[in-house]
């Protein structure tokens, strides 16, 4: 397993690389095109997450059940119904005031997953599994020189073979970089197989050539995922702007617009989707990936400060109970 202190010293390395950032980057942030209308928006959540659901069948002021069902491997696994009341609002993508449902994304494991919303006994929506995908809980990131590492780490793969890396950045404000890596889960990709997305389904960032100051791949060798190295500029402008300046407080009766009628991106909650390969595989099959080890590198490069903290997060008993299963099956002739 190659050295992280390799790692963060090609962090650092990349700050070379990297163009300044103008204080108009690094203002409001809340400029980005809107997610595309859709039945269910965002298309993944982790649990605990919102989603909200548009059907022509949905009114205002009608109590509606929302059940997730979770398909994966070939078999289902259904979440209790949860209750919510339409309520019309402004729709955060063409900023219509329609009828619609939120709801919180329940705890079920991660992968393609159906949404059904019934009205009594009428069913007025059904969101296929190929268009929702159940999340892995975040890796919660520090802002500090460190490494976060989740040990049986297993990520939610969609229908058509994304992975997604739910990440909370809402401790950083200050310029950083990261550098992610999966040990012994050999994922292959690109730049252009790279989106970087919101938990509101809004597009953050696209990598390709015009962004090549700003990431970098790494092979650290097989069988081990390549490396994604990202240069993240600061958001202190970002969330002074959000006190009380300049129209961008938050509006207190829905939190997705600003005071000014505009709408509000969340840049603290952020989903990577990579739609890559797997060595000797291809295309990642649907469902959940098999467990890994997810090592992720912080550095603050304005500010780094001695040697870096390791925070270790067991994800899972998964990769212990299958240790202890192989040491039973050693003994099974009964030997102390």
């Amino acid at each position: 397993m190659k050295s992280r202190a390799v790692a963060i010293a090609a962090l650092v390395s990349l700050i070379s690389l990297s163009a300044p950032v103008t204080p108009g980057e690094a203002g409001c942030g809340c400029q980005k095109p809107p997610p595309p209308l859709a039945a269910i928006r965002p298309a993944f959540a982790s649990p605990g997450n919102t989603v909200t659901l548009f059907a022509p069948g949905i009114r205002d002021g009608v109590t509606y059940s929302v059940q997730f069902v979770g398909e994966s491997a070939g078999s289902t696994q259904a979440a209790p119904k949860v209750f919510a009341k339409a309520t019309t609002r402004r729709d955060f993508a063409d900023s219509v005031n329609k009828a619609q449902l939120v709801v919180r994304a329940p705890d079920l494991p991660p992968g393609p997953t159906r949404v059904i919303v019934s009205g009594g006994y009428t069913e007025v929506l059904r969101v296929p599994a190929a268009d929702f995908t159940m999340l892995q809980r975040p890796l919660v990131l520090p802002e500090a020189d460190g490494l976060t590492i989740a040990d049986c780490y297993r990520a939610a793969v969609g229908a058509d073979g994304t992975v997604y890396l739910p990440v909370d950045i809402s401790a950083i404000d200050e310029h950083m970089l990261f550098s992610g890596i999966g040990w012994t889960y050999p994922l292959l990709f690109e730049g252009y197989d790279i989106v970087i997305y919101n938990t509101q389904g809004v597009l953050m960032q696209l990598l390709g050539p015009e962004q090549a100051n700003i990431f970098g791949i790494a092979d650290p060798g097989s069988p081990h995922s390549f490396e994604l190295i990202y240069d993240r500029h600061e958001f202190q402008t970002y969330r002074a702007e959000h006190a009380h300046e300049g129209g961008y407080g938050l509006d207190p009766t829905d939190p997705q617009w600003h005071s000014d009628g505009t709408r509000h991106v969340d840049h603290d909650h952020l989903v990577i989707a990579i739609q890559g390969i797997v060595e000797f595989e291809g295309v990642p099959s649907p469902g959940v990936t098999p467990p890994f080890t997810m090592d992720i590198a912080t550095v603050l490069p304005d500010d780094s400060s001695g040697p870096a903290a390791t925070t270790t997060i067991p994800w899972s008993d998964e990769c212990a109970a299958a240790t202890t299963g192989m040491a039973d099956d050693n003994n099974e002739d009964g030997d102390d």
